[in-house]
């Protein structure tokens, strides 16, 4: 992938990769901005994830912002650090900058940018959404948590699952963190293995409580579908405003802190088997990019 040297001031000191499929229609195409997991990097998230591939397919542009050893010795993005997650301020500014740059700079339908991430990515993903909501159209938090856990310790408490909010405190601290913001806030999407060791399901509880909140949609009023296409290891949950759904969660049943795959070259396979990975039959970057409104009819 092309490395962008210099996109914006870049306060967070991040660095930015691109891959642009050949022979992209004419016309602006969409954009989406995939984060990383600790010990991680972009060239491997690719690989793991199968989100070239399927940009290639279905005619979109993919970015990898990427944490620096400099900036968190596990390369991990800093969620949990005020001056990284404040308007204006470190690497979620560096990863507005950069959303900015490519819609400069490439071809970019400025209404079909969304952002996804695993792990500390997921996180991070959420706060840039939270922050920038005019940025986004959707959003994907695969083994996150919800915005304003606060610092490194009550962070990482609330990451293990010891802190529980209250639904208006939660969606509160996302209004109060960008005051000035009057538009809609971006669909969410929320993925998570209900053994996880590292970050805990309640997460996965707080963020829909939070964006359910945001959305002020009736978190009872809820469609279910378990054994989502016939996979027993899937469970997805939606909440819908007046036209169309806002808030989806699914549920890996016994999955532990690993991104789901589905090894194949079908249409709705991808992804690779490795540490950070496990096969269940189900592409987890398909159905992401399917909530976002990329995969054609």
């Amino acid at each position: 992938m092309q490395e962008i040297e210099r996109f914006g001031k870049n306060p967070g000191k991040l660095r930015l990769f691109v891959h642009i499929p050949k022979n992209l229609p004419e016309g602006d195409v969409p954009l989406v901005v995939v984060l990383h997991g600790c010990n991680q990097d972009a060239h491997g998230m690719m690989r793991l994830s199968g989100w070239n591939k399927l940009a290639d397919k279905q005619d979109f542009i993919v970015t990898y912002p990427e944490q620096k050893g400099t900036n968190n010795v596990n390369r991990c993005f800093n969620w949990f650090y005020g001056k990284d997650t404040e308007l204006g301020k470190g690497e979620v500014a560096s990863i507005h900058q950069a959303v900015e740059y490519m819609k400069a700079n490439y071809a970019i339908d400025a209404k079909r940018v969304s952002i996804t991430g695993v792990s500390a990515g997921a996180a991070m993903a959420v706060t840039a959404a939270a922050l920038y909501p005019g940025d986004y159209s959707g959003v994907a938090s695969y083994a996150g948590s919800p915005f304003g856990s606060g610092n490194v310790i009550s962070g990482v408490g609330s990451m293990l699952g010891w802190v529980d909010r209250k639904p208006w405190e939660l969606a509160r601290r996302v209004r109060l963190a960008n005051e000035g913001y009057r538009g809609e806030y971006p669909k969410m999407i929320i993925l998570q293995g209900t053994n996880d060791p590292v970050v805990n399901p309640k997460n996965a509880n707080e963020i829909m409580e939070q964006w359910t909140g945001l959305h002020e949609l009736d978190r009872d009023s809820v469609s279910i579908q378990n054994s989502f296409q016939e996979n027993p290891k899937v469970k997805r949950s939606s909440w819908s405003g007046i036209t169309e759904e806002k808030v989806v969660l699914y549920e890996f049943d016994g999955l532990g802190h690993v991104l789901a795959v589905d090894v194949g070259n079908q249409i709705d396979q991808g992804g690779s088997d490795g540490l950070f990975s496990v096969n269940i039959d189900f592409h987890s970057t398909y159905w992401i990019a399917k909530e976002f409104g990329l995969i054609r009819p």
